[in-house]
């Protein structure tokens, strides 16, 4: 028994005390810690009181969360110890969260080990939030991010559209970049770390002195709100009678100039943060995306719409979306709506993704789908009408995270693999019908599959043509089969849940 109860014992029940009234008389009769706390001494702490202490300083909101964020989230083996479910709790959870998780690090603390229902507590706590850590730790590296800092500029995290990274881009250095547009006179870094514009966007914003420009033209092209933002891509039939109908919304790829419209100032978005060898190939900087000033125009426009007013953005969207769904349901011949999100771009803020996840929600009969360089979006959940591509040749730090045995996914495969299995005529390709390359007979495309199963560990048996698939009915079974794409075939093996693996040739 505490001492302190035993003194406060005798000091209530003693019969010496009671018989002597009149002999104390004034004397005031208090227990140990009336005294102590008297004497201006601290009382000792009980157990609970102790760990109670313990629990707060285990938890402390000075912990550097971004530190700490970062070296749990590197650590694959790391186990959720109590104390770092309650810093996941003040980090993501609800204040019901931080005292279930302070209950669970209190009990642990106190008899050193957990029952069965703390320890489905603190389970069920880790499930839940740490998906939403992982958003965390994506956004708290990207703002360490240095690589794209060399030119001195400080990428800045804006309010508008949460997690998104914008540099902003003063007149000078606008000017400076303008003049190396109109003379052809780009520097290598230009195509990689600054925005595309169009020559012919900039051309009539120049001066009268033919040295100055007049940014509030080009800002209130690029503010302009769009009346559309999907565009149709193309329609695929299938072999049961019924049709796809594709749409894309698209955004700049890399870089996009955009306004911040409370400030009037330019800035420029990091829209693809996971790229990382395929900013040298990438396919939306080259062709209709740089030929043509509108496309140009209008995916800024996009961008910065979406930048500025992403609720905005979004019920536009939702508006677009239901009326093709509503068409699409009065067609006799069975039709299907499928949303590509970004035929370029990516899902760049956090914000960003969990509006576009709502938005699938809420049409459940519209099939969306996304290629993605960002791990921690292929990983998360999402619902099951929206499917993710996690693509390669994103930065390593971004590769690595993933699981392509598991990981639904899109991979180029070297030329050498197939080279030499492709009809030609010297160099020139001999395609098909429908203008796409031809293997020379079916020994060599079974051979060729040999070779996709052998360096990418499938089975070969798994392993089909574009055509093949399209033959193929949808399996309710994830991951069942494996997709060969070339130029000219579609786009329906990145929207099938059946598909783990899309290998895409080039030649």
């Amino acid at each position: 028994m505490d001492i302190r109860n035993i003194l406060d014992i005798i000091a209530e029940n003693s019969p010496e005390v009671k018989e002597n009234k009149e002999y104390l008389g004034e004397m005031e009769v208090m227990s140990l810690d009336q005294f102590l706390k008297k004497s201006g001494v601290e009382p000792p702490q009980s157990e609970d009181e102790k760990v109670e202490e313990d629990v707060e300083e285990a938890s402390s909101s000075d912990v550097d969360m971004g530190e700490w964020i970062k070296k749990f989230a590197e650590n694959e083996d790391q186990n959720f110890h109590s104390e770092n479910i309650v810093l996941i709790a003040q980090l993501v959870g609800s204040p019901e969260d931080v005292k279930k998780a302070k209950h669970v690090l209190a009990q642990h603390m106190k008899i050193g080990f957990l029952d069965e229902e703390l320890l489905n507590i603190r389970q069920e706590l880790n499930k839940r939030l740490w998906p939403k850590v992982i958003k965390k730790h994506e956004a708290w590296k990207k703002s360490l991010d240095k690589k794209d800092s060399k030119a001195d500029a400080k990428e800045l995290e804006e309010e508008k559209l949460g997690g998104t990274f914008a540099t902003p881009l003063s007149d000078k250095d606008a000017a400076e970049y303008f003049d190396r547009i109109i003379s052809k006179k780009k520097e290598k870094r230009d195509k990689y770390k600054m925005p595309y514009v169009h020559r012919s966007n900039v051309v009539p914003i120049v001066g009268d002195d033919g040295r100055s420009y007049d940014m509030s033209k080009l800002m209130a092209q690029i503010t302009e709100r769009p009346k559309k933002i999907l565009k149709q891509n193309e329609k695929m039939q299938h072999s049961d009678g019924s049709v796809s109908e594709f749409f894309n919304v698209g955004l700049p790829a890399l870089r996009g100039l955009a306004v911040d419209e409370d400030k009037g100032e330019f800035v420029v978005i990091n829209t693809c943060p996971g790229a990382g060898e395929c900013k040298i190939y990438c396919y939306a900087l080259k062709g209709g995306y740089v030929q043509w000033k509108a496309v140009s125009m209008s995916q800024s426009r996009l961008l910065n719409w979406l930048y500025n007013d992403p609720d905005g953005f979004m019920a536009q969207l939702d508006s677009e979306i239901s009326a093709l769904a509503a068409k699409a349901k009065k067609k006799k011949k069975k039709a299907k709506i499928v949303i590509r999100w970004h035929d370029a771009g990516d899902f760049f803020s956090p914000q960003y993704l969990e509006k576009a996840y709502a938005l699938a929600s809420r049409h459940p009969d519209v099939d969306f789908y996304a290629y993605t360089k960002i791990a921690s979006v292929a990983q998360a959940e999402r619902p099951d009408n929206f499917k993710i591509n996690f693509s390669m040749g994103a930065l390593s730090s971004e590769e690595k995270h993933i699981d392509f045995t598991r990981t639904k996914n899109s991979r180029v495969v070297p030329t050498s693999m197939f080279n030499d299995l492709i009809q030609k005529e010297g160099n020139k390709l001999i395609k098909d019908s429908k203008g796409r390359m031809q293997f020379k007979s079916e020994q060599d495309l079974d051979t060729f599959k040999q070779r996709l199963a052998a360096k990418y560990s499938v089975d070969p048996k798994s392993i089909l043509t574009y055509d093949e698939m399209m033959e193929t009915p949808p399996s309710d079974e994830k991951n069942k089969y494996n997709v060969i794409v070339v130029p000219g075939d579609g786009d329906d093996s990145a929207n099938r849940l059946d598909v783990l693996n899309t290998f895409l040739l080039f030649h």
